[in-house]
This record gives C-alpha cells, structure tokens and sequence, in this order.
C-alpha cells in the first residue's frame, strides 16, 4: 500500500459534483478553474497529493464557495501534470487511499481539510482471490453483452481491490450509488455488491439479446 501519514493529516480537497473516485484507479483530470490550478501547483512543490470528494445535492446554489461534501473522499496523488499556456493543467491521477474528514480548516484559496486515512479491510487472500475470478468472470460476460461499454484493463491482470473498483469507476451509476460503494469498508462486501449489479445487467442482456439481434438491420 502507498505510504500515508498513519494519523490526522491536512489535505487539500478537490471537490466534484458528479464524479466519485476510487483507490487503486486511475483518473485524468482537466484542471481549469483558479482555485484548483493553484491547489495543483502547490501539490507539485510538495507531495503531488490531494482527496477527490463528492459534493452533496444542492451544491449548485453554492458552487464557488464552500458546498456541503461528503465526508468520504480518496486521496489521490498526481502521476503525470501536463501545464498548459494559460495556467490550466491537464493530470493524471491514482488513487492511494480512502479518507475521512474530520473538519475543514481552509478554504482560500481552496478548501483543505484535516482528515484520517480509511483503508478498507483485508480478508484472507483465499476467499480475494475466489471474490475476483467471479467478478471477473461476470465483468467478461457483461462486456460481451455490451460491446460500447467501455474497456475495463483490470479484468485480467490486478487483484481484488483494483478490479473491483475500477468496475464501479466504468459503469453507469447514480454517483450517489458510487458514494454509497467507496463508504464500504469491507472489499469483499463491496464487491459482492458490484457483483451482484453486474449479474442483475448480464441477465437482462442475456433476456433481451435475440429482440436485440431481431431488431439489427445488419444481421438480416
């Protein structure tokens, strides 16, 4: 697991309003407004990181100023920042681990709070493994389905954890659905659940296949 400080720590918040990130993916990001183009050149002079957090409903009457957030966010530590000529970046971030807010302590020119580190709970390896190479099975049968849905890497090659989320990150959720997933704290229960999502698709997919080809000018 990346290192993080093992008590509260201060950490530069990057609120969203429709996006929930997760540990162990991957996210590029466009960085345009002030605020956050200056919360990226500070943590590229220190240590490249800063926590992803959700906004909560009804943050649009209040957008540039302090919104209410949910308290669950991943830290997320810059990999790649490509600055561009009029002070906007375009950066890729991984993600590290989870965090809690405990309260904000800033917010000029953007929001920092003091925060704990959150990472989810380890079962025995045995009992991973089997939870992967189900959800992997069915995330190998739903994209067969779905040939737009878009292409998830991780299938073959990472463990529980990434493929797991990195399934929640690619699929068509309520981001409040997401938020609900990334507050579980065990990874097998939320891959249960991601799991069982997945099922629910491939069987509808599966119901509706030959309407589908039915309806298909190309397979006549």
């Amino acid at each position: 697991m990346d290192a993080y400080p093992a008590g509260e720590f201060v950490l530069p918040l990057f609120p969203l309003p429709n996006l929930v990130f997760f540990p162990r993916t991957r996210l590029p990001l466009h960085v345009f407004e002030p605020r956050y183009r200056q919360m990226v050149t500070d943590a590229l002079e220190t240590d490249k990181r800063f926590g992803i957090v959700l906004l909560r409903p009804g943050w649009e009457a209040d957008y540039f100023g302090a919104p209410p957030i949910y308290r669950c966010g991943t830290v997320g530590t810059i990999e790649q920042a490509v600055p561009l000529e009029d002070g906007r970046y375009n950066i890729l971030v991984h993600g590290d681990v989870r965090f809690r807010v405990l309260d904000e302590v800033g917010s000029d020119p953007y929001r920092t709070a003091r925060v704990i580190a959150s990472p989810e709970s380890q079962r025995e390896a045995t009992e991973a493994y089997a939870q992967r190479e189900w959800l992997a099975d069915l995330a190998r049968q739903y994209i067969r389905y779905l040939p737009e849905q878009s292409a998830v890497p991780e299938i073959e090659t990472v463990g529980l954890d990434s493929l797991a989320n990195a399934l929640i990150m690619s699929l068509n959720l309520e981001v409040e659905e997401k938020q609900k997933l990334l507050e579980i704290d065990d990874l097998i229960t939320r891959a249960e659940k991601i799991g069982a999502e997945l099922q629910n698709r491939v069987e509808s997919l599966r119901f509706l296949a030959p309407y589908r080809r039915e309806n298909d000018p190309s397979r006549n």
